[in-house]
């Protein structure tokens, strides 16, 4: 059975929005990183890696567990919220981020080599619980939405670019409006706020269908 239309419309278009969050976190959190490498490179590199890493080990990690699981769009849910969570956590140990920066530039201070890949994997691992939810909401989506083997293709292709279109849409958002009028921490604010609206928007708009992709 196919899931009803209207369900796999809410579905785009929270996977949408999902997308605009990511690429806001993304671009937010470069310009923060930036402000503690003081390298813009490195800055940019760490959070491309952490989110690369993150989409890496998400993918793998609930692809099996939404094989699993018996509500899909609970799972879908609690992702979000996890973001919402885990963004806001970052966002007030930044600080603490700061100071650990700190601590490692007096101990490894001589050699700059060291110094900035022991920063870089500290980065990595600041970031790495958020960027392993976002990660984990494409294949938990396409558990949702994919219902028959001959449509897997079309449907998981459908995902992918509206994801990605909302990951579009959320880069030119931040740079050209969103941090102008709200700052850094605003940004993360509402991007963070509107995940947590997708988590409680997801048992109201998706109707529950069979969990297993059935072919024609």
């Amino acid at each position: 059975m196919k899931p009803l239309k209207n369900s796999g419309n809410a579905l785009i278009t929270l996977f949408f929005i999902s997308g605009v969050c990511n690429l806001v976190y993304e671009i937010v959190w470069a310009r923060m990183f930036n402000l503690v490498f003081g390298v813009t490179v490195f800055a940019v590199s760490a959070v491309l890696a952490a989110f690369m890493l993150g989409l890496a080990i998400g993918g793998i990690f609930f692809g099996r567990i939404s094989e699993k699981t018996k509500n899909t769009g609970a799972l879908f849910s609690l992702i979000h919220a996890g973001i919402f969570m885990s963004v806001i956590v970052m966002l007030l140990a930044f600080p603490l981020f700061q100071a650990i920066y700190l601590g490692v530039f007096k101990l490894f201070n001589p050699n700059f080599i060291v110094f900035r890949i022991v920063l870089f994997a500290l980065s990595m691992l600041f970031m790495v619980i958020p960027t392993t939810l976002m990660g984990a909401t494409f294949p938990v989506a396409c558990k949702l939405y994919v219902r028959h083997a001959d449509r897997l293709g079309a449907d998981m292709g459908l995902l992918y670019s509206v994801n990605t279109l909302g990951s579009v849409l959320g880069c030119l958002a931040t740079i050209f409006l969103l941090l102008g009028a709200l700052g850094m921490k605003g940004c993360i604010v509402l991007a963070a706020l509107t995940d947590l609206a997708v988590a409680l928007a997801v048992p109201v708009v998706i109707k529950p269908v069979p969990a297993e992709v059935k072919s024609t």
